[in-house]
């Protein structure tokens, strides 16, 4: 009698321990973050269902603090994202609109040689300034979604 209660007993803890852990894996399942690109738009995405939580536009970045505001790590790196995000593709966009000055100058025949040279220069400043803040901004990003990805429960 004594192994009937302790074999029923076990298959009982057995399965109420893979319920809990069920349920714990469905609130991560249902609230972890991603990053997915669609038309060029950036989208963090939530869960398995893939609810679209914050995105971005050729105007604005996504409002990623609001979205991992329960993470106060991932909170610090949201903020770099936010920081140096929309200032790097605006910079970085300027830079591409000057080469485009200097390639149209250049092929104007009585301009001084100097005018073409200097947009090329500056234009190569501004790009290369500009995906380096958005380099820093990818990795805090990442950094964010990880950090609190980590502090969901399983």
């Amino acid at each position: 009698m004594s192994r009937l209660a302790v074999a029923l007993s076990t298959v009982l803890f057995l399965s109420t321990g893979a319920a809990a852990m069920n349920a714990q894996d469905s609130t991560y399942d249902q609230n972890a973050l991603r990053v997915q690109s669609v038309r060029g738009d950036l989208q963090i995405v939530r869960g398995a269902q893939g609810i679209v939580v914050a995105h971005s536009g050729i105007f604005h970045g996504p409002d990623l603090t609001h979205v991992v505001t329960r993470s106060d790590s991932a909170l610090a790196e949201a903020r770099i994202f936010e920081r140096d995000y929309q200032p790097g593709q605006y910079i970085a966009g300027l830079g591409i609109a000057m080469m485009g000055a200097a390639i149209g100058a250049s092929r104007i025949p009585d301009i001084n040689t100097l005018i073409p040279g200097g947009l090329t220069v500056a234009s190569f400043a501004l790009i290369v300034y500009g995906a380096g803040r958005l380099e820093s901004a990818y990795r805090a990003l990442s950094k964010s979604i990880w950090l609190y990805n980590r502090d969901l429960k399983r």
